[in-house]
């Protein structure tokens, strides 16, 4: 059997040969995809994708953001040294270190411990408000959230803050993505939003996830209902068909958040029982990021979805070809 040392060298030997042929981005871009695929054909880990929350504080206090359940006041969250003291750590006990969220509060109001800590994991991914210029990390995936067109957006965040978003969102040389979280009071944006943010081009496309009630927010009001959430899906599909890939992720997640499926998944959360989840003073939050004051019979959260479709080789096989495709074709037009 060869060696840890041995899977190295031949790793690092196909790199530079493939470098010759694609070139450095293309390869790395390549073996990212194959370290992805590999966990999803033959089964992640414990530990292997999850989120850090690398602050307490919020440029903003949206009206439907989870976090705030959970009272941080006079918590300290814990400094850059301090995570990185966890990483080393973690990485003597085997921690596979394969895909990290990277939340908060607002993530990129600690841009340099993300800087240092993204360099531990095979894939990251920064959710922000997009308050902030985002910084020119090519190998990060953004995501972006907003809340709808921008009366429905602003009525959640606060005047001003759709420009915002706009101004900072639309890089195209970053891999940036548009998450909207559909409540009872936005659902009714959700086309013109597509369509708004399809013309303006500039973004990769749109994640769509469902509100989940959170204990002591007070927000119950803002949960759709299973009636109006199968409802919200049959369009959620016929924008599908028409904008394709600009609507992320495939049609049979949708199909299993409807309401005569969706509990039993949640009930067996996939996300839950395989993911690391780590608050601002580097504890483990139980059960997943959204933490226990989260309404997991109710949860809008497109993980536990997306992770069961993944059980489907076929899909995964799928997903690898769009993927390819989306990068190369890209390519071939810059």
């Amino acid at each position: 059997m060869e060696t840890l040392q041995e899977q190295k060298s031949l790793r690092d030997s196909l790199f530079q040969a493939s470098c010759q042929v694609l070139g450095k981005e293309g390869t790395k871009f390549l073996f990212k995809l194959y370290d992805l695929t590999r966990f999803d054909l033959f089964g992640k880990p414990k530990g292997a994708i999850g989120s850090i929350d690398v602050t307490n504080r919020c440029n903003l206090r949206c009206r439907h953001c989870y976090f705030f359940a959970h009272d941080y006041e006079g918590e300290r969250e814990l400094s850059d040294e301090e995570w990185l003291m966890k990483f080393e750590e973690l990485k003597k006990e085997g921690f596979p270190f394969y895909q990290c969220s990277w939340i908060g509060g607002e993530p990129l109001l600690r841009q340099g411990l993300i800087e240092q800590g993204m360099r531990y994991f095979r894939s990251n991914l920064v959710t922000t408000n997009g308050m902030m210029e985002l910084p020119s990390w090519p190998d990060v995936n953004f995501y972006i959230s907003i809340d709808g067109p921008r009366e429905m957006h602003e009525s959640m965040r606060g005047r001003g803050s759709y420009d915002r978003v706009v101004r900072n969102a639309v890089r195209p040389d970053l891999k940036v993505l548009l998450s909207m979280v559909i409540t009872r009071e936005n659902y009714q944006g959700i086309e013109s939003f597509v369509d708004e943010w399809r013309e303006r081009g500039g973004t990769r496309g749109v994640l769509f996830q469902f509100y989940t009630p959170v204990k002591g927010l007070d927000n119950d009001e803002l949960w759709p209902g299973w009636e109006l959430r199968d409802k919200v899906i049959d369009s959620l599909l016929k924008l599908k068909e028409r904008h394709g890939d600009f609507i992320f992720l495939p049609p049979e997640v949708f199909e299993m958040m409807r309401s005569d499926r969706c509990q039993e998944i949640t009930l067996n959360c996939l996300f839950r029982q395989i993911s690391f989840c780590f608050d601002p003073q580097g504890r483990v939050k139980k059960p997943c990021m959204m933490g226990p004051m989260a309404d997991c019979t109710r949860c809008g959260c497109v993980l536990p979805f997306h992770l069961k479709v993944l059980e489907d080789k076929r899909l995964v096989l799928r997903e690898l070809f769009m993927a390819l495709r989306r990068s190369f074709g890209k390519r071939a037009l810059g």
